[in-house]
């Protein structure tokens, strides 16, 4: 390690890889910066990739407005569909076609479930546990059982989202991770890692960024900071989510970049994960 940043040959040891994706788009935005790395120094095939996209039944298109609330099954088709096909599309282009595994889990997007959007200059709803209802706590439930079944893989890494900001599906899905990670029961072989999700990281209010702050204290999660590129990822977000981003993930993926670059003091822009080490 050099000035505080960790190779990315020694960022995730772990072989495989298993990526708990909220939505279609959070490969990309949680990992793309390190996928990326991993190519530039020719270490992609060394790594066993497997996607879990959680909330894959969505009505969500960004910008459309009141169609965001339609939760008719014709609506919830045209959006998954184009979701889709752009989420596998960039991910070919991240991981090259046919190398990797990718899965759907089924769960309905916080739109389809009433969620209303937070007071900010990006679209997502805003929630905590206060917010969870009936449904929340149900797939609270099966994400537990979910990552508790990988969690017993030798060899294994699996990726959650840290939830700046707390997207309610993000926090739906990081919270599941870390009540599994301390159950005294579970014969745990995995490392749960926790990846700063764009760009919710880099818009997150002062507030925001304490509430993190507490979160990576109470459980002792560990930094790892790791040089990236956020052009990289800005490029293949603008080319390939065509229906899914606002200009404002630029913001937020170029701020965080910069802010850790300044706060690690080196010459290029970083990005950061935690490991959570209580075996």
């Amino acid at each position: 390690m050099n000035n505080g940043v960790t190779p990315v040959s020694e960022l995730i040891p772990e072989t495989n890889i298993i990526v708990f994706s909220p939505h279609f788009d959070d490969l990309l935005f949680m990992l793309g910066g390190y996928i990326n790395e991993l190519q530039k120094a020719s270490l992609l095939a060394t790594k066993n990739f497997h996607i879990l996209l959680v909330f894959s039944r969505s009505n969500y298109l960004a910008g459309a407005g009141n169609d965001n609330f339609d939760i008719s099954l014709d609506r919830i088709k045209l959006a998954t569909g184009k979701r889709l096909l752009e989420d596998i599309e960039c991910t070919d282009a991240l991981l090259g076609k046919f190398n990797y595994k990718y899965e759907l889990l089924g769960e309905n997007e916080c739109f389809i479930r009433g969620k209303n959007l937070a007071d900010s200059e990006m679209e997502f709803p805003h929630g905590m546990y206060d917010d969870f209802n009936e449904q929340d706590f149900e797939i609270f439930e099966r994400m537990k059982d979910r990552i508790r079944n990988y969690s017993v893989l030798n060899d294994t890494a699996l990726i959650f989202p840290t939830a700046f900001k707390e997207h309610i599906d993000h926090f739906l899905v990081r919270e599941a991770a870390i009540q599994v990670s301390k159950e005294p029961t579970l014969e745990r072989k995995a490392t749960f890692y926790f990846q700063e999700d764009k760009p919710y990281g880099g818009i997150a209010t002062e507030v925001e960024h304490e509430r993190i702050n507490t979160f990576i204290n109470e459980n002792k999660l560990h930094p790892k900071t790791y040089i990236c590129d956020p052009e990289k990822v800005i490029d293949l977000a603008f080319k390939y989510y065509i229906s899914q981003v606002e200009e404002v993930y630029k913001t937020g993926i170029r701020e965080r970049a910069r802010s850790l670059q300044e706060s690690t003091q080196v010459n290029s822009p970083c990005d950061r994960l935690y490991v959570y080490r209580n075996k």
